[in-house]
């Protein structure tokens, strides 16, 4: 029983001694070169096998048995055949590809070896115990050869071992790829290179020996990376006492880096990663890219970021905070991508950072502008009754934030803020609060408005402040607070444009109650005219220096003091110009300072600057002066021309 036991053994072992020589098939087709050795295999086998055929086991039942012992013996001898060329080849290959297959095949030879050698171990050894058992002596020829092969094929097991050990063939033919792997590194990425990087890799990885490769890798690409974000501004000093106007260069270089460095330099680090140790398993590329992050430069970005929300907090750094903000979010997406392998959580947790105080700075800022506004009160109003600075510069500022490209970072700002409190956002906190930003304005002008001495002044001052408001009509701002609002500032300006009408000329036009002078004489009316122009005079040349700022309301303006006082003027000329002509030098024409077409002009020029009004006025300068020249009662009726 034990006996048919170990007959099937040996005859299972031969069967997969028969396939191992099949496969042994692969690597003899290197062998170009080796016919001597193959001779010399074949005398050693024959050797052997005159050994095993005496005549006294030729009539044996296990002869066969006997006879195929051979067959695995010649098996291990053929591989060890192949690793020989193999290793021979390795010195002759000049290409990187070539040799890395070389390595490979050698490998492969050296493991086949190795387990050949045990499956002919076993066979021998159980071929031996069986032919003990069955009778043959212990000194037969047969069996002392066998024992010899077994201490032969012991020998070669242990090819294996010898080729990684130090001075090795396999050992060598790894440094070598090592030292081929950093050269390409120096050389630069190309696709051949790259094809070659991933050949290596995977070489050594299937060799244990990727551990010596990737630190190489990461201190290569970082160097690199390094190299190109050495930024000078990155090192720049910021303290609280600078504006975002000192460093606005600055700012917008770094939004431009940062957009750079992620959609740019990392991204393509983190796709080369990807494609030199794709065959190496998804962990190893990760984190090789999270330690070149780590390590080349990302850092001094993100704490330029942070140090631009410590500088000087006022209005424009808002809007400052607000494109920082908004190329963060820009990358968001990819930045997650990039940086979400455990050696980047440093880099997290500094983009947090930066995200934290950005959200903040915006939120302090734009919380506080409308007490920034109120805060202005105590200053005085233009002098020339125009806008004041304060408006022009909120209102707009107030259109910036509500542009499509700042709302909707600074909406999601808030809710970002508010979401830390556990409060929850709604639109009407971001348009409610702008509401508050222009009801502090609102308070501001009628404070300054009171603060005016004079009333037409006053009238000026509201006027040019409403038509201000009127003009947001087209704005985010204008559409934001509506038609309403709009309409309400519209009917403020046209009750001041008549208000300033009425209070500027009012007293003026009350000298020319031609009625109640109807029965005066000559040198009363004369009287009248000299008072009207001193009176004309004393309104232009206070209010030369005052400014409607809208040209259309200017016109109207203008417009409106022509209807007002030419038409008086010329009706109480033509009432008392023969009176003045009867006369005689009195009514020379000499007193006449302004013929109605010369106040006209005149009135046409206010609210101007000097140039202007010069310039202007002299077009009709000639034609009053020649008027006023022509004589008395002869050229009378060219003085009825005139007025």
């Amino acid at each position: 029983m034990a006996e048919a036991k170990r007959l099937e053994r040996l005859k299972a072992m031969r069967s997969l001694l028969k396939n191992e020589m099949e496969k042994s098939e692969t690597f003899s087709l290197v062998l170009h070169k080796t016919g001597s050795k193959l001779e010399e295999i074949n005398h050693k086998l024959v050797s052997l096998e005159a050994d095993v055929k005496v005549e006294r086991w030729r009539s044996s039942p296990f002869s066969d048995h006997i006879r195929h012992t051979i067959a695995p013996m010649s098996g291990v001898l053929r591989v060890f055949a192949t690793v020989q060329e193999l290793e021979r080849s390795l010195f002759s290959s000049n290409e990187v590809l070539g040799y890395v297959s070389d390595v490979k095949r050698l490998g492969e030879a050296v493991s086949f070896l190795s387990s050949s050698c045990v499956l002919a171990l076993h066979w021998l050894e159980d071929t031996i115990d069986f032919l003990t058992e069955n009778g043959m002596p212990e000194d037969h020829p047969c069996g002392l050869r066998f024992k010899t092969w077994i201490e032969h094929v012991q020998e070669l097991q242990r090819t294996e071992a010898r080729a990684y050990l130090r001075g090795g063939s396999l050992f060598t033919a790894l440094e070598y790829l090592e030292t081929e792997f950093k050269r390409i590194l120096k050389a630069g990425f190309s696709e051949a290179n790259l094809r070659k990087l991933q050949a290596i890799i995977k070489r050594l990885d299937a060799h244990s020996r990727l551990t010596n490769c990737v630190p190489v890798y990461i201190k290569a690409r970082t160097k690199v990376i390094q190299k190109r974000l050495e930024i000078d501004y990155l090192e720049r000093t910021i303290t609280e006492a600078d504006s975002v106007q000192d460093i606005e260069g600055d700012i917008d270089q770094w939004k431009l880096d940062m957009e750079i460095a992620v959609k740019d330099i990392y991204h393509f680090e983190s796709k080369l990663c990807d494609q030199v140790f794709e065959d190496v398993g998804k962990d190893v590329p990760l984190r090789c890219f999270g330690e070149i992050a780590s390590n080349s430069g990302i850092f001094p970005l993100l704490r330029f970021g942070t140090r631009i929300s410590k500088c000087k907090k006022d209005p424009p750094k808002l809007l400052k905070l607000l494109d920082c903000f908004s190329t963060m979010d820009t990358i968001r997406i990819e930045f997650n991508q990039l940086f979400r392998a455990e050696q980047c959580s440093e880099i997290r947790r500094a983009t947090r950072e930066l995200i934290s105080n950005l959200v903040n700075g915006v939120c302090e800022i734009f919380w506080e502008l409308p007490f920034q506004v109120e805060l202005q009160r105590p200053n005085c109003p233009p002098l020339d009754g125009g806008v004041p600075k304060l408006v022009s510069v909120v209102t707009e500022y107030c259109n910036k934030l509500l542009e499509n490209n700042n709302k909707p970072i600074l909406s999601k700002i808030l809710e970002i803020d508010l979401g830390w409190k556990n409060k929850k956002y709604q639109e009407e906190l971001l348009t409610g609060h702008m509401y508050s930003i222009l009801r502090e304005i609102a308070l501001n002008l009628d404070v300054w408005s009171s603060s005016d001495k004079g009333t037409t002044l006053s009238c000026i001052f509201m006027m040019n402040n409403h038509c201000h408001f009127c003009g947001l009509r087209e704005t985010h701002l204008g559409k934001m607070m509506g038609e309403s609002w709009l309409s309400a500032h519209e009917q403020y300006k046209d009750y001041y444009a008549a208000l300033y009408v009425k209070e500027s000329l009012e007293k003026l036009l009350s000298l020319l109650n031609y009625k109640a002078q109807r029965k005066r004489s000559g040198e009363s009316i004369k009287r009248t005219l000299q008072a009207f122009a001193k009176g004309f005079d004393e309104i232009y040349t206070k209010q030369s220096d005052w400014v409607i700022e809208d040209e259309k309301l200017r016109w109207k303006i203008r417009q409106a003091m022509v209807r007002t006082v030419v038409p008086r003027y010329r009706s109480y000329l033509q009432s008392y110009i023969m009176l003045l002509v009867g006369e005689g030098p009195v009514g020379s024409g000499k007193h006449l300072n302004y013929t109605p077409k010369g106040l006209e002009m005149k009135l046409k020029t206010m609210f101007q600057s000097k140039e202007e009004t010069e310039k202007r006025y002299y077009k009709y300068s000639h034609f009053v002066n020649k008027v006023m020249d022509l004589g008395t009662t002869p050229n009378s009726h060219l003085m009825l021309e005139a007025i």
